[in-house]
């Protein structure tokens, strides 16, 4: 059954995805569009389940991954003043104006306190996608997106940290906030001294050895392993990922190791992902809340676009980069979604309001490569 499952979702991506190329778009938004079509909000032919999950967060992984190793560690650094002047607006312009409407709304303090947390987040899997597409990577605006999405990213952890800690929610209800910051500031730096100083000696000796594929496996390994412990410690592996491919980014043979990297993910695991996001829509039940999502899409959308522009401008950077920059952030992708999730599994959401709201996500993140891909296609 797992195989007719993986096998539907491919097929339906790889199709879609070209269709949707033909009409000059994107072709993750044909991958999404495969998931709506086989999910419940189409045919209902398949279902967003355990087995889709896990392949979808591997996707994931291996996408930031790639992002990360074919970015450049000078440009991100050369853009580091910027990138922190959009996360920062970028985080307390949506996390303002959904407090508000929280409270406009009728909800107590907690609740809105909950919007503004998870529609500061930001997913950059998908613009890493459109922004490696169209070789921007390592522009001036593709190296501010990356520098602040990792810093949006971990803002966000923090955020929702934060939040659980205040109100008793979660599985970290038990520990301290300064002692998880600790926690994870300790994991991140032990972590990237550990592999800059045993990747370099490692991989010649394990490229020396006659084994097909094992310098790949490894890395391969290497890249679930340390998502896993960084989840386990409250970052996001999505961003560890990430941190991971800059680390290889430097490395001699790096060359071979994104070509496997890029045929593994991109055949398989990648597609899976985008088709998995469409698998969790569903119209049931929503045309109650349809005035309300219609409103939270336009400030979600609005609010992640001119925080960041606005950021950017501040930061000295010309009215074009800055608006390909805004429109980068608008995708809450994963991040929203695993604090959605969480959300409801604290009883913090309602399943009528946790369904607007991964609809609204899901929304953001369509149009984000939609808007996308013109701005960069005359840049």
């Amino acid at each position: 059954m797992a195989g007719v499952i993986l096998a539907s979702m491919l097929l339906a991506a790889l199709f879609l995805a070209w269709l949707v190329e033909r009409m000059g778009l994107p072709a993750v938004v044909g991958q999404i569009g495969a998931g709506l079509l086989l999910g419940p909000a189409g045919f209902h032919f398949l279902n967003a389940n355990s087995i889709t999950e896990h392949w979808a967060e591997i996707g994931v992984l291996l996408l930031m991954f790639l992002a990360g190793i074919e970015s450049d560690l000078g440009l991100l650094k050369q853009h580091f003043k910027k990138s922190l002047s959009v996360a920062l607006a970028g985080v307390v312009t949506p996390f303002t104006v959904f407090y508000i409407f929280g409270h406009v709304l009728g909800y107590g303090n907690e609740q809105a306190l909950l919007w503004g947390v998870l529609f500061s987040a930001t997913s950059v899997s998908i613009t890493a996608q459109i922004l490696t597409e169209y070789k921007q990577l390592k522009s001036e605006a593709g190296s501010t997106i990356l520098g602040a999405a990792v810093i949006d990213d971990i803002l966000a952890v923090l955020m929702w940290t934060i939040f659980e800690t205040s109100f008793g929610v979660g599985d970290n209800k038990h520990l301290s906030l300064p002692l998880m910051i600790v926690g994870m500031v300790l994991y991140l730096v032990g972590l990237l001294f550990l592999l800059n100083w045993a990747l370099p000696k490692v991989l010649p000796i394990l490229s020396k050895i006659p084994q097909p594929g094992l310098v790949l496996t490894v890395v391969f390994a290497l890249i679930l392993l340390s998502a896993y412990f960084a989840e386990f410690v409250g970052l996001s592996g999505a961003i560890v990922a990430f941190l991971l491919g800059l680390l290889f980014s430097r490395m001699k043979g790096r060359q071979s190791i994104e070509h496997g990297m890029t045929l593994v993910g991109n055949v398989v695991f990648i597609p899976i992902f985008f088709v998995n996001i469409g698998l969790k829509v569903s119209w049931d039940g929503q045309g109650q809340h349809i005035v309300l999502i219609v409103l939270m899409t336009i400030f979600a959308i609005l609010t992640k676009w001119l925080g960041p522009v606005v950021g950017a401008r501040l930061a000295g950077m010309d009215k074009k980069p800055a608006y390909i920059v805004g429109v980068g952030m608008v995708s809450r992708g994963e991040m929203a979604l695993v604090i959605a999730d969480l959300a409801l599994a604290a009883h913090l959401l309602k399943h009528d309001i946790y369904a607007a709201m991964v609809l609204v996500i899901l929304l953001t993140t369509i149009f984000t490569p939609i808007v996308l891909k013109p701005m960069l296609k005359k840049n």
